[in-house]
């Protein structure tokens, strides 16, 4: 019951906006596999395969020695700005299904984000090294400088308090990953489904089903942000509570 009452008399709205958080991942996740599976035996009219696609999507945009490579796995499908190349898994890689093409033709947006030199996807690439340490070490700061100020009086509390201040400093910056990421992620969508409509890949109604899994897919990181976000005010308000006037 400790963590109950360590987060002082917010706790309620904590909670409740953990589990509404919780519900809405099961919810996304849930509608995005169903979406993936009902759409990844569906050819697309033009019959073409996502890797073809992608070729036509990078010429239209004048976008040259970006490569298109296998990775192992499902759904593992990525752009990696480091060395020009798109990834594309064993659900995309070849296959010519909606699913295929669309997630091929969202990886490719954000080759054309990283080539048209967009300003937030620079700035994700900035704070992605940084984010992914201070999301395995912020937390645990966090809670130490909670446990010192627990523990503790007079200045070794403040101390606890500016540790704590200092793992909560660390973890914004998680949050504002997910901030600019999920933006990013859109536009990218946005792009691939303006290729799939402007060079013919796919009929009206496929468009539509091709929206409904990128969409789907955005979606896990709105999640993602909202997380942060709920994980953020927990450590806010865990902080607050034990300090000790």
């Amino acid at each position: 019951m400790y963590w109950f009452y360590s987060l002082g008399e917010y706790s309620g709205i904590f909670y409740i906006a953990a589990i509404g958080v919780m519900i809405w991942s099961f919810i996304v996740q849930g509608r995005l596999n169903s979406l993936i599976k009902k759409y990844s035996n569906v050819p697309v009219a033009s019959g073409k395969d996502a890797n073809t696609c992608v070729r036509e999507m990078l010429q239209g945009n004048e976008i040259y020695g970006v490569t298109i490579d296998y990775i192992p796995g499902n759904m593992t499908d990525n752009f990696n700005p480091k060395d020009d190349k798109i990834n594309l898994s064993d659900t995309t890689y070849g296959k010519n299904s909606i699913t295929a093409v669309a997630v091929a033709a969202h990886e490719c947006g954000h080759a054309c984000q990283a080539h048209s030199g967009m300003v937030m996807f620079k700035i994700r690439q900035i704070i992605a090294p940084v984010a992914g340490i201070t999301s395995k070490i912020s937390v645990w700061i966090a809670i130490l400088g909670v446990i010192i100020m627990y523990a503790s009086k007079n200045q070794i509390n403040e101390i606890g308090y500016h540790i704590s201040t200092i793992g909560i400093v660390l973890y914004s910056v998680v949050f504002l990953f997910y901030l600019v990421t999920l933006p990013i992620e859109r536009n990218a969508s946005r792009r691939g489904l303006k290729a799939m409509q402007e060079y013919g890949w796919v009929s009206g109604d496929q468009l539509k089903a091709a929206k409904k899994v990128l969409w789907a897919a955005g979606d896990t990181y709105a999640v993602a942000l909202a997380s942060s976000a709920v994980t953020l005010l927990r450590l806010v308000l865990m902080r607050n509570s034990r300090r000790r006037r």
